[in-house]
């Protein structure tokens, strides 16, 4: 059955069901097993990172519609996965057809991470712009779905560290992780898992998505705990919590509550403090386990430059200066150019400078405004400089010669975008690893 011809299948499946609640999986009805046709179909006709039929009906499907396929996939699954059961109903003996043709046509593994693949493109194709917003009282954050295809979590929204309110996530996600899940022999030793992993989760850091990629990274954690990728990006994504952008929806009284949590004080009231909701620790706290993450990253790939340069960036901030030199010592062996050089360059110029060796970090920011001449970010530091060094007018020559357009190209911008920087050859890259019938 081609993706176009199940879409219209699967979603007359809600007026079949008639909106009532999930039966029970051993009540599996003839109306459950149209729906997991379509919902094969779709997997079977969907082209990997194309928008097509399959994606836009999969993306649009409503609770009630998953709730006519969930009790057919446990049985789906299992045999599947080579798992053989005794079929007692007519219904149970075609739901057992079903997995034996997927298994079939694409193996039981390729099955799972096409139907990954697609869940996650379904997410993708609405990208940030179709939140459902949720009525206060409404929120579906502390239900404990029976499955991940019922999810019905929300994510708090932000603009300039103001809380708007709250929006539906989207189910896609947690459903295809739980697909992801299910890769024989176990997760961790495919490679394409990983790489799924760490491609989304670049697409989510493109498009500022923290609420998803919190529970994404932490079952990345589960999944694939020792790809350096997944550790980069975890290591990334509690950089970005510690960062002014993350730490701005902070006030004092969240700090407090934190930190009193961390230490364990008896008197703190956590649930009273929105960082807590939130899920955003507080700076100390986040860089430590950013920094933690990115020395298991390089114990992993020992070549992972950009995780070297990001983790030096920390022991700046954490003043250690002459590590931070260190670990950008070892960063700018080989002298590439692009992004993640510049990044080194400007961190190298603010630890020597911190130790006083002012020369050398002049030398660090012209080598980085020479890779971006208009970055300000590197004219600044050098101005900053000029002014240590006593310099008046090199400082206010740097002053000049900013580049205060909106179209500037500074690096340093996009700083919290992470592997997002890169977010589409990471997808093709992705796509590329699921093979097509």
């Amino acid at each position: 059955m081609t993706a176009t011809a199940a879409a219209p299948l699967l979603l007359a499946v809600l007026a079949v069901n008639g909106g009532q609640g999930a039966p029970r999986p051993k009540d599996v009805t003839a109306t459950n097993v149209l729906a997991l046709e379509a919902w094969v179909g779709f997997v079977s006709g969907h082209t990997p990172g194309r928008k097509d039929a399959a994606a836009r009906a999969v993306s649009q499907l409503p609770l009630e519609t998953r709730q006519a396929l969930y009790p057919a996939l446990p049985l789906f699954l299992s045999r599947l996965k080579g798992q053989y059961s005794t079929a007692r109903t007519a219904a149970q003996r075609r739901i057992l057809e079903i997995a034996r043709e997927a298994e079939l046509t694409l193996g039981a593994n390729g099955f799972l991470k096409r139907a990954a693949v697609l869940h996650g493109d379904a997410a993708m194709s609405l990208g940030a712009r179709a939140w459902e917003p949720v009525e206060p009282g409404q929120a579906g954050a502390s239900r404990a779905p029976a499955s991940p295809l019922l999810s019905d979590r929300s994510l708090f929204v932000d603009h300039d560290g103001e809380i708007l309110g709250e929006v539906r996530a989207n189910w896609n996600w947690p459903f295809a992780r739980s697909l992801l899940d299910l890769v024989a022999p176990k997760p961790a030793e495919d490679p394409f898992v990983a790489a799924w992993y760490h491609a989304t989760t670049a697409f989510m850091f493109a498009n500022g998505m923290y609420g998803e990629v919190s529970s994404h990274l932490a079952q990345a954690a589960d999944a694939v705990p020792d790809d350096p990728r997944v550790l980069f990006d975890r290591g990334c994504f509690l950089e970005i919590q510690g960062l002014p952008i993350s730490q701005v929806l902070l006030n004092d009284t969240d700090l407090l509550a934190l930190r009193a949590q961390q230490m364990g004080a008896r008197n703190a009231r956590p649930a009273q403090s929105r960082g807590v909701t939130l899920g955003i620790p507080p700076k100390e706290q986040a860089n430590d386990r950013a920094e933690a993450l990115f020395r298991r990253a390089l114990r992993a790939n020992p070549y992972y430059v950009e995780a070297r340069v990001r983790l030096a960036r920390l022991l700046t901030v954490r003043k250690r200066y002459e590590e931070a030199a260190g670990e950008l010592e070892k960063a700018l062996e080989g002298g590439q150019g692009g992004v993640v050089t510049f990044y080194a360059r400007l961190f190298a110029g603010r630890a020597a400078q911190s130790l006083g060796r002012l020369d050398e970090a002049a030398r660090h920011y012209e080598a980085a405004r020479a890779l971006f001449p208009g970055a300000q970010s590197a004219l600044l530091a050098r101005s900053q400089l000029a002014l240590l060094q006593a310099d008046v007018p090199a400082a206010l020559d740097r002053i000049e010669h900013l580049d205060k357009s909106s179209s500037a190209a500074d690096p340093w911008w996009r700083y919290h975008f992470a592997a997002g920087r890169d977010v589409d050859a990471l997808l093709a890259d992705m796509w590329g690893k699921v093979s097509v019938p």
